[in-house]
């Protein structure tokens, strides 16, 4: 079974609710999270959509994190395809930090090693959400067996390739992108432009 993050950006609003359950859940300092909430267009330019994307960890199916890791820190749970950190084996090093192009490792200086989502393992052990996905009352996030897109109205694509990884995460199109495509259908279709 292969997890992944579903976001629909048609439905944040920004609130943070997820990054704070982050936190909690996994007991981190305060203003400390494995998920954040990237805000574009804040000054409100009127002729720039206004939009935010929830983002933690991809669990890439080629997590470029564990491939540089010289401890052997990194491992894939057979359960639930996330990528999991043994911060018992961790030695603080860094690399995967710098191998991952998302920001996903995060450097827990108290304890001297590497911390990251694991998509709250014992939660989706238990048959239940990651608790990212169930503070947000919006139901921006879901957790999904994603392989390959849906087609039709109720598509969803998974973020592309960037360099070393394949990240697993997948996004509903933005509701300007569909009216785009409604407007001009050569938009999204390279090959026909």
């Amino acid at each position: 079974m292969a997890n992944s993050f579903v976001f629909d950006p048609n439905r944040c609003t920004g609130c943070d609710a997820c990054r704070l359950a982050c936190t909690i859940e996994n007991e981190l300092a305060p203003g400390n999270s494995f998920r954040r909430v990237e805000t574009f267009n804040e000054r409100h330019r009127p002729d720039l959509p206004l939009y935010h994307v929830s983002l933690a960890c991809n669990h890439c199916r080629e997590a470029a994190c564990m491939d540089a890791c010289p401890a052997l820190a990194y491992s894939r749970d057979p359960a639930t395809g996330a990528v999991v950190l043994d911060g018992d084996k961790c030695v603080g090093c860094k690399y995967c930090a710098w191998a991952c192009p998302f920001d996903a490792p995060v450097f827990d200086a108290g304890q001297g090693v590497m911390t990251k989502c694991d998509l709250c393992r014992d939660h989706r052990e238990e048959g239940r959400n990651p608790a990212c996905v169930d503070a947000c009352q919006m139901r921006v996030l879901s957790v999904d067996d994603f392989t390959a897109g849906i087609d039709g109205d109720d598509a969803v694509f998974p973020l592309p390739p960037a360099n070393l990884t394949e990240p697993s995460t997948a996004l509903v199109p933005h509701r300007d992108v569909k009216r785009a495509e409604r407007e001009d259908p050569r938009v999204g279709n390279e090959e026909e432009i």
